[in-house]
């Protein structure tokens, strides 16, 4: 709700149930026991070809883009956090975003830079991801998305739905390396 509420501010205001059909399903599977968790390029592949089916719209096609990208990194031999870096690149290049757009990127690339740094710091990521999101409050201008079709006055000090939702995903992997 919080998330659907963001974004009829700035888009068409489905971002929190966009976002909540991909956990709720990638949940499910979970509790099903059917997913590879002991092979991460098969098990991103796999969120991947979900999350385009059951989240749709542009969210669920990057996200799929970004999870599939990655396993097939991960395939290659890739470590888990240049793996996502390349899911990252993937998503950049067929979206058409960077950051700095006012896009869920801005949470995601300072994340993930982060993570190449200090590679078990999920604190350290989402702290980054939390600031990236914050700064699309200080952006008057979105470059991609729904929102770039809205005038400076109607962004200004709201922030990006994606960027805020890819934080809260951060914020809920360092709780859990913490508990």
């Amino acid at each position: 709700a919080h998330l659907n509420a963001l974004d009829a501010k700035v888009g068409d205001g489905d971002t929190g149930s966009t976002f909540a059909a991909g956990a709720r399903e990638i949940a499910d599977l979970l509790h099903h026991q059917q997913l590879p968790l002991d092979n991460l390029a098969t098990l991103f592949a796999l969120i991947g070809e979900r999350l385009t089916v059951v989240m749709g719209g542009s969210s669920g096609v990057l996200m799929s883009i970004f999870f599939t990208a990655a396993g097939q990194k991960l395939e290659q031999g890739a470590n888990v956090v240049e793996a996502l870096n390349t899911g990252l690149a993937q998503m950049k290049f067929y979206g058409g975003a960077d950051e700095g757009d006012r896009t869920m990127i801005d949470a995601l690339q300072p994340a993930l830079t982060s993570l190449l740094t200090q590679p078990q710091n999920l604190q350290a990521a989402f702290d980054a991801a939390q600031a990236g999101a914050e700064r699309t409050c200080l952006s008057s201008k979105a470059n991609a998305g729904r929102a770039s079709y809205l005038s400076s006055e109607s962004l200004l000090g709201n922030m990006d739905p994606g960027a805020h939702a890819v934080a809260m995903v951060f914020k809920a992997l360092a709780e859990s390396e913490l508990g």
